[in-house]
């Protein structure tokens, strides 16, 4: 190698040599001046030869440096290419490879969405499973089907926890479906109609449902009942429950059996008598069933009484009896109020067989004796379409008091809480009903009360108009006929006989 600073000194040669060609051209200033310059031109012109050899031995190195690296990079190259050649087929490879994890990708996309799917249908199944198992079964599958409804709703869970939680509710509903063929048996608890908790044996027979205690005194047909885990007995005949309580507790003997699936047994459950009602009224139901029964034969009274009294009206006889009143005939009008059986011709010929004191005291005596009838049995009906509504709400009261004391007790048994608000309700809509039956025949019977009371006073008033018209008359013929004896008739200005007009 040339070192740096021979290479240095080739720029102060060359400024030497061109200070040498700009030097004055007077010779004896040159000769007297130093000859420094030429010392420094043989220096550098040495230092020129030692670099250039310097640099002729640089070039060799170069050169031998340079063959080597290239047999070097002819070395690199061969291997270069024997491993391009060896990485021919690993690519092939690789491609091969990336196709198949494309293809894998897309057969992971489609069971993902397979697994979706399933999960879903098995979802669906769980949550649908639950509501078609009878009451009595919950306690059985519930555990099953509570896990199977956590896992999915743990975000967290695994597609194969998830499956495999779904997968034992669907092992455990072909389990059941084998049992159930022929019957199948368990032991479990219900609760009565007084909210008792029971213990026993279930006996299931395609939708029907038994249940017996292990003493057979309580046995009958288990029904679901809302909000309760427990199912309630509800007991039919004594044949019917003896069979159920000895196919829960042996698995033998006499069943009913019902094609509509449910459906009969249901509505024969469901389907309750008046007096069933009656006695979950409460109580309270005996007070109200005393009103009814004074409410509605008053009713039954007043309407035959009513078409018995229509049935006996006869206006021929009030009007034969105010002309014979008319003409002055009073035997005749009083034997015709005597014999006939319409009210108002009785009336008027009982007031003319007492009108020796007074027209208008006999007519309203004869009047209060007739509307008397009519009114008879009106307080009764009064009062009870009064009181049947306030006996109502009294239940209504005592039936939510019997509520909140069941509240207290046992919550898994709601038929112990209903029972009181169905009390409350029975006896409700019983006075109220009670009440609006007994309202329309009693304003009926007002009205008829008022259509007779109508018809006495016309006839009434006409009757006195015709009795004091006839005292008149007979005044003024006692007094034309003392006059006549004195001697000094008057012309009279009343004629006898003459016919009042009809204020009707």
């Amino acid at each position: 190698m040339i070192p740096m600073h021979r290479f240095c000194l080739l720029p102060l040669l060359a400024l030497a040599t061109l200070a040498n060609a700009q030097l004055p051209a007077d010779p004896k200033a040159a000769a007297n001046k130093p000859n420094v310059f030429a010392s420094a031109k043989e220096s550098a012109t040495t230092d020129l030869k030692e670099a250039e050899m310097e640099l002729g031995k640089l070039r060799t190195v170069i050169a031998a440096e340079k063959a080597q690296k290239n047999e070097e990079l002819t070395t690199r190259e061969q291997e270069l290419s024997k491993l391009q050649e060896e990485a021919e087929p690993l690519g092939k490879q690789i491609d091969q490879a990336e196709l198949e994890i494309a293809n894998l990708k897309k057969q992971i996309d489609t069971r993902s969405g397979e697994d979706v799917y399933l999960t879903g249908v098995l979802n669906e199944f769980v949550q649908g499973y639950e509501p078609k198992l009878h009451q009595a079964e919950l306690p059985t599958y519930k555990e099953k089907i509570n896990l199977a409804k956590a896992a999915m709703e743990n975000s967290g869970s695994s597609t194969q926890e998830k499956f495999t939680a779904q997968l034992a509710v669907v092992e455990a509903s072909v389990a059941r479906l084998q049992d159930m063929i022929g019957g199948s048996r368990f032991q479990g608890q219900a609760v009565d109609d007084k909210g008792n908790i029971l213990k026993g044996a279930f006996a299931m027979l395609g939708p029907i449902c038994m249940f017996a205690t292990s003493d057979g005194a309580t046995a009958g047909l288990a029904m679901p009942q809302a909000g309760s885990e427990n199912p309630i007995i509800r007991q039919t005949t004594p044949e019917l429950d003896a069979g159920a309580a000895q196919v829960a507790n042996t698995g033998s003997g006499k069943a009913p059996v019902d094609a509509s699936l449910g459906s009969a047994i249901k509505e024969f459950l469901e389907k309750e008598s008046l007096i069933h009602t009656f006695e979950k009224g409460g109580p309270i139901m005996w007070p109200i069933l005393v009103v009814a029964i004074m409410v509605f034969t008053v009713i039954v009274n007043r309407i035959v009484f009513v078409i018995r009294e229509r049935s006996r009206r006869k206006p021929k006889d009030v009007t034969d009896l105010l002309l014979a009143a008319e003409k002055g005939d009073f035997v005749t009008a009083i034997a015709i109020g005597h014999k006939t059986k319409d009210f108002v011709a009785r009336a008027l010929g009982y007031a003319l067989d007492h009108v020796e004191t007074s027209i208008s005291d006999a007519l309203s005596l004869a009047a209060n004796l007739e509307l008397k009838r009519y009114k008879w049995g009106f307080f009764v009906l009064e009062t009870g379409v009064a009181a049947a509504p306030l006996f109502g709400l009294l239940g209504t009261v005592t039936g939510m008091m019997n509520s909140f004391k069941s509240i207290g007790g046992d919550l898994g048994s709601p038929s112990a809480i209903t029972g009181g608000i169905a009390e409350a309700l029975i006896a409700t809509a019983f006075g109220i009903g009670i009440a609006v039956l007994g309202m329309w025949p009693f304003n009926y019977l007002n009205t008829i009360l008022e259509g007779a009371e109508h018809d006495l006073e016309v006839a009434a008033s006409r009757l006195e108009l015709i009795v004091q018209k006839n005292h008149q008359d007979q005044a003024l013929r006692e007094r034309n006929l003392k006059e006549s004896l004195q001697g000094s008739p008057q012309p009279s200005p009343f004629t006898t006989g003459q016919t009042l007009p009809d204020p009707a």
